[in-house]
């Protein structure tokens, strides 16, 4: 089985990541279909079919802080994202469990986009970077413990401080990239990781 094959598919301890994966990518036909484009979709068409719009998201239809994460752009956009996620998932999930790592994603994903409504008020945001970012700032909380062995930690904690600082100076170059989402998913998942370490910890002792 080749990496990507791995990546994408579900077995014990790895089976929330794929079927996110999955569920984004069938969205993502769907729009395709709606729209006969592949590489970016139309803002109003996103906007109109669940992205994250401040004035409308704040005017009672907060449901957009959680529809917009399972939103993309175009193929790019989804092909970065699912790439991201299935290997920070494959890291994360068998670690968390089903449920925790579920939680985790769509808080972090519902406050990321809360934090873009704040700061990017007019944009029409979509993607699930800001609940990936999410997964990434929980990870660094548990490297920054003393969960794992320390040559594992070192390693674990180089890469992915060089991840979330290249994607963090991009978002501050790039004008498309909500970069308040990423660092509201990125806050709440450290916070979160160091909230639910004793928790962790108890799921490790348990194997």
């Amino acid at each position: 089985m080749s990496p990507i094959a791995q990546l994408l598919t579900p077995r014990r301890g790895y089976v929330i990541t794929p079927l996110i994966i999955y569920l984004n990518s069938a969205i993502f036909v769907f729009f395709v279909l709606l729209t006969q484009q592949v590489m970016w979709f139309p803002a109003e068409v996103l906007a109109h079919w669940g992205a994250n719009f401040g004035p409308w998201t704040s005017d009672g239809q907060w449901w957009r802080l959680l529809s917009s994460v399972f939103l993309h752009g175009g193929l790019l956009h989804l092909v970065f994202n699912t790439l991201i996620l299935a290997n920070i998932g494959i890291m994360l999930e068998p670690l968390l469990g089903r449920w925790l790592y579920t939680g985790l994603y769509l808080l972090t994903g519902a406050l990321a986009s809360l934090t873009s409504v704040y700061f990017n008020y007019g944009a029409v945001s979509v993607g699930a970077s800001g609940a990936i970012f999410g997964l990434y700032g929980y990870f660094l909380a548990l490297l920054l413990s003393d969960l794992f062995r320390p040559e594992i930690r070192g390693q674990f904690l180089r890469g992915t401080v060089v991840f979330v600082g290249i994607n963090l100076a991009l978002g501050f170059t790039v004008p498309m990239i909500d970069n308040a989402a990423h660092l509201g998913g990125l806050a709440a998942g450290a916070i979160l990781g160091f909230a639910t370490l004793p928790l962790v910890r108890y799921r490790l002792l348990q194997r």
